[in-house]
């Protein structure tokens, strides 16, 4: 309960709503004022002209209110003010490639060079659809604001999830999140394996793993699958000897 408030004070503070109300508050206060002064000279009843003024105030508070939250007042001109969700995502690691302003699937592209890169986990719905994120070191993944990848989602608790590295096999660690962290349709239980195209899901927030082989390590794969065959001894056994 005092984490939203505070949130929601601090949104506040950000749309500079209140320094709008403030400011707004003043000037009807200065209205009623120059109202009280003109009133008796214009031959205008003062206390109804004084009563049906306040009552346009109030009732104008939260229209104003509202026009704060949504619109700022810039050198510009009036402008809409950004969303918290975009605010937010800007807290997140680098992404390695951005295509939502892209009209294709938010898939990730196989063939994209980043080679440094031997995890990659990429959004396919919810706030981050159509990023992707090279995985290199322990990730956290949630709603809060110090997250490596913030998920802006009510769904997603705080601190959702851990992503970690470790002798190039990626985990995934499940932070005792409210709606629990789900691996190809199955609820993880602590720390989880992850393979190439397996599916992470938090509720409705889908994300997609991709593995990426380097030619160092294909090439080791290739070697610790091969047969040798020590061609030196396969002229003497199940054969004759030289004739002397």
């Amino acid at each position: 309960m005092a984490n939203g408030l505070n949130s929601f004070f601090r949104e506040l503070k950000r749309r500079k709503v209140l320094r709008t109300c403030v400011l707004y508050v003043v000037l009807c206060w200065g209205a009623l004022q120059v109202g009280d002064i003109l009133f008796p000279a214009l031959g205008i009843d003062d206390e109804l002209a004084s009563r049906y003024l306040l009552v346009g105030a109030v009732l104008g508070f939260p229209l104003t209110f509202a026009l704060a939250w949504f619109f700022q007042i810039t050198p510009q001109g009036i402008v809409k003010t950004p969303s918290f969700v975009e605010r937010r995502v800007l807290s997140n690691i680098k992404p390695i490639n951005d295509r939502r302003s892209k009209a294709v699937s938010t898939y990730f592209r196989r063939g994209e060079d980043h080679p440094e890169f031997h995890w990659v986990l990429s959004a396919e719905t919810g706030p981050l659809a159509g990023l992707s994120f090279g995985v290199t070191r322990p990730i956290t993944m949630g709603r809060a604001l110090d997250c490596d990848v913030a998920v802006v989602s009510p769904h997603v608790s705080r601190t959702h999830a851990r992503l970690d590295i470790e002798s190039d096999l990626l985990f995934i660690e499940d932070l005792g999140s409210s709606n629990g962290t789900v691996v190809n349709g199955k609820v993880v239980q602590g720390r989880h394996r992850l393979h190439n195209e397996d599916e992470v899901r938090f509720h409705d927030i889908i994300f997609r793993v991709e593995e990426r082989i380097t030619g160092n390590r294909a090439e080791h794969d290739a070697l610790s699958m091969t047969t040798f065959i020590d061609s030196t001894r396969s002229g003497t056994e199940g054969g004759k000897g030289p004739n002397r």
